[in-house]
């Protein structure tokens, strides 16, 4: 029952102390044990007089809630709405139903008498109250940008010190959830001016627990930038030092800790920061040369990065470790192509530093560019993924030890044409670029060998049914090669049953081609068998997952695919190289790290054989044939582009198994 704002308004002018009493007790003293935080009483005791509620019914409701048992409480609260109860209950009512349906995850309706105190009793005691739980609401239902707003309200109009400081509180947690830790951070500081000692050094700990955890370097670097001479500039410092030489980046973290000491010259770990530098400058200049790893660390593609830059290291760790090898140290830049300072940083790199090689970018779009100022400088430049055709035309100074898409397609097609001795091929491929590239370069090399191919269809990515794609396949072999034999079933068992009418068809291709995603291509198999395509099937990198060998109706068994790598190969130098980076890593290597590893592998090999600058590196590249690849003999192609050994994998009974 609403009560008028006219009696409202006259009820509080005599009745305010026993309203506080109530609201604070029953109310305030319950949320945050509901909600999973722990402010204890003397916070409250900032916003009114505290004493204890005079209403049965509402204290047996904060008893349950206190219990965790609120469902119990919402039942005994909806029980006493149905009484009527007196009009300056009303409001202690509404607030205690939002929390209890809050704790028990019933959003929708704990909104509904949140929003329902604000709107009849605007002016109540416990109307801000209301607001704070109202925002814990939105967030928990994941409308962050619907919490936020009623916080900031409350920042800035709300007159007690008590509701201001937990607004802040919950601000600053919403932030960080939205990974803006910047904003979050600059609401817990403003928290501070409003607590206690205690309660601010709580503060300082929830943000020192935030930028412990923190490892995207933009983050830490935005802190840092933030608060550069204060709290808690001071922990984006030291963290991003730490980041820093955990990627190897000695040359960032040198320039990170030489900042750190003309900010922070009295900080406490001042001294212990500056033998660490001493430490970093005599390791650099114990190193004869230099490899760059030039690659996003930060940002989306940063795991991808992580990895070739995992390969990389564990090239450069593996030569330092055996005597009578130059020593090569790594400079790792993690650098963005689309800052405004890309370039700038870059042609620093190469004229400054002086690498041997830069090992980068991850991206085709990125090669052009860094490619010319590469040429300029005469430093090699190898990119351990971008799959652009032909590298060379950017510069004699461009390699890839990339796998690409020409790669994959020559190598199952030498399988299936020289090894099985196939010679007609369908082609179903995914309507993307890996897809219909795959699918062009398959078929170019299936023609070049004087095979056929007699029809290619397309589907969409997470296509569930291509019946009507293999329709079309089937009729276009039905053209040339294929056998449709109708068989009367009546005369075989001597009555009619419903396989009276059974068409039996026999393919005129030798295998299908599949370059898609694991996921598709299993769907793909079954519905193959289904229209009695049973043909061998033929796959690319994308099938590399586990999930596919192990489909339930088996329909993939004896599909052979090619890849870049395989880590469970039993060749010896894959098995040693898997074996030292899972020690050093604690994961398995991915096609991205041995890739990387290749890159800086082929560079240190040719400074063990005596180059000592970027003109001589590159010559070792272009003219040996036979460079040491993780997978055996390699060489670099017309094109840039290092030919290897690849890896062809077979699914047999639910598992892979290399095939050559």
């Amino acid at each position: 029952m609403a009560r008028p704002l006219i009696s409202l308004f006259s009820y509080r002018t005599y009745a305010l102390s026993a309203r506080w009493c109530l609201s604070l007790t029953l109310v305030c003293g319950m949320l945050w044990p509901v909600t999973g935080f722990d402010f204890n009483s003397p916070v409250y005791a900032e916003t009114g007089p505290a004493g204890p509620a005079n209403n049965p019914t509402l204290k047996q409701a904060k008893r349950l809630l206190d219990a965790g048992q609120s469902e119990e409480a919402t039942t005994t609260l909806r029980r006493f709405l149905a009484t009527s109860p007196k009009p300056d209950l009303l409001d202690d009512t509404y607030l205690l139903l939002g929390a209890a349906l809050h704790s028990s995850k019933q959003y929708g309706d704990a909104l509904k008498y949140l929003l329902q105190l604000q709107t009849e009793f605007p002016n109540s005691e416990v109307t801000d109250r209301g607001k704070l739980m109202q925002a814990r609401v939105h967030a928990a239902m994941g409308n962050l940008d619907l919490a936020l707003p009623i916080l900031t309200g409350l920042r800035n109009l709300s007159k007690d010190d008590g509701t201001k400081r937990e607004a802040l509180r919950l601000s600053g947690e919403f932030y960080a959830q939205k990974k803006d830790a910047t904003r979050a951070i600059q609401a817990w500081l403003d928290e501070v001016a409003l607590g206690t000692e205690d309660q601010a050094e709580d503060v300082r700990t929830r943000i020192r627990e935030l930028a412990s955890e923190t490892s995207d370097k933009k983050t830490l670097d935005q802190i840092r930038d933030t608060f550069p001479r204060s709290f808690p500039g001071d922990l984006a410092s030291l963290r991003l030092i730490d980041l820093y030489i955990g990627r190897g980046e000695d040359h960032q973290a040198i320039r990170q800790i030489q900042q750190f000491l003309v900010n922070f010259p009295t900080h406490p770990q001042a001294a212990k920061t500056s033998e660490l530098l001493a430490t970093l400058q005599a390791k650099q200049k114990s190193n004869q040369f230099f490899i760059a790893g030039v690659l996003p660390l930060s940002g989306k593609f940063a795991p991808f990065a992580g990895e070739v830059l995992s390969g990389i290291q564990l090239a450069v760790e593996a030569t330092r470790d055996r005597a009578g090898n130059p020593s090569v140290g790594l400079i790792v830049k993690d650098f963005e192509s689309d800052s405004a300072s890309f370039l700038d940083d870059f042609s620093e790199l190469l004229n400054t530093d002086r690498p041997l090689a830069v090992i980068g970018p991850l991206l085709s779009r990125n090669l052009p560019v860094m490619a010319e100022l590469a040429e300029r400088a005469h430093i090699p430049l190898i990119t351990p993924t971008a799959t652009l055709p032909n590298v060379r035309r950017l510069g004699n100074y461009v390699f890839s030890t990339a796998l690409t898409y020409e790669l994959q397609a020559k190598r199952i097609a030498a399988y299936a044409i020289k090894e099985q001795g196939f010679l007609r091929f369908c082609i179903l491929h995914p309507d993307t670029t890996y897809g219909r590239e795959l699918a062009r370069l398959f078929a170019q090399e299936v023609r070049q060998h004087e095979g056929e191919v007699i029809a290619i269809e397309s589907y969409k990515e997470g296509e569930a049914d291509v019946g009507a794609q293999l329709k079309r396949m089937k009729a276009e072999d039905l053209k040339k090669y294929g056998l449709s034999v109708p068989v009367d079933q009546t005369k075989l068992t001597g009555k009619q049953t419903k396989l009276d009418k059974k068409v039996f068809y026999t393919p005129g291709f030798d295998a299908i081609f599949i370059p898609g995603r694991a996921a598709d291509a299993g769907i793909i198999t079954a519905q193959l068998n289904f229209h009695d395509m049973k043909v061998p099937f033929l796959g690319a990198n994308g099938w590399n997952s586990p999930d596919f060998a192990r489909t339930d109706d088996s329909s993939s068994d004896g599909a052979v695919f090619v890849d870049g790598f395989f880590v469970d190969s039993p060749t010896p130098t894959v098995q040693d190289f898997v074996a030292r980076y899972k020690k050093r890593f604690e994961t398995n290597p991915t096609v991205f790290a041995m890739q990387g590893y290749d890159a800086a592998k082929l560079v240190l090999d040719a400074v063990r054989k005596g180059a000592a600058s970027g003109e001589a590196v590159r010559d070792q590249l272009l003219t040996q044939p036979d460079l040491s690849s993780l997978a055996g003999p390699a060489a670099f192609g017309p094109d840039g582009t290092l030919s290897r050994p690849l890896f062809l994998i077979q699914i047999k009974r639910g598992r892979f198994q290399q095939v050559n």
